[in-house]
């Protein structure tokens, strides 16, 4: 192991924001923002958790074992869009779920860092866009109680110009290539 790298061991738990592999766009190399990550940080071990369709409390229970058992120093968390996506949205259990996550990864000697989502009311409209916003400061608060990195997309500014894919909801090539430097870009600050 050598020691100039910032991070050996990497872990990312979540959703299909962890795993979902977007629309093709030109330009834009098929590579999802986690595998970007992965190779500009260089770390020792990676793990990618994620499973599509997961709600928080899914991701607790499948992903926080295997990934505490894996001593991270760096753990993504994506996790309760798909609660927030739903009307019976209720931001106090979510905001249990990603505790119980957020909390011991960091005791851990993780860095835990934390996604708020792209904007998304124009495919799930003003409702659930207000869910995802209150999803996202949540999720902040709690990520900053616990010492760790909320990264937000909500106000990203290149969303403007086409980061979502054909369904709507998940990001494209580009939008991975978005993430990824944005990631970067406050993992280096």
């Amino acid at each position: 192991m050598t020691e100039d790298k910032a991070w050996h061991r990497i872990a990312v738990l979540g959703d299909s924001i962890a795993v979902h592999p977007g629309d093709p766009v030109d330009g834009y190399p098929t590579q999802t923002w986690t595998e970007r990550l992965v190779l500009a940080l260089a770390p020792d071990e990676y793990r990618n958790l994620g499973v599509s369709g997961a709600r928080a409390a899914e991701i607790r229970a499948g992903q926080l074992a295997p990934a505490l058992a894996f001593r991270p120093d760096l753990a993504i968390v994506a996790a309760g869009a798909n609660d927030a996506a739903r009307r019976t949205f209720r931001p106090d259990l979510v905001e249990a779920d990603l505790a119980r996550m957020i909390e011991p990864l960091s005791r851990g000697g993780a860095l835990v860092v934390t996604l708020g989502c792209f904007d998304l009311s124009g495919t799930l409209g003003p409702d659930a866009a207000r869910r995802m916003r209150a999803l996202g400061m949540l999720t902040k608060r709690l990520c900053r109680r616990n010492g760790g990195l909320h990264v937000d997309f909500a106000e990203h500014p290149d969303q403007r110009d086409g980061v979502l894919g054909s369904d709507g909801l998940h990001i494209n090539a580009r939008g991975h290539a978005i993430v990824a430097a944005t990631l970067l870009g406050a993992l280096a600050a």
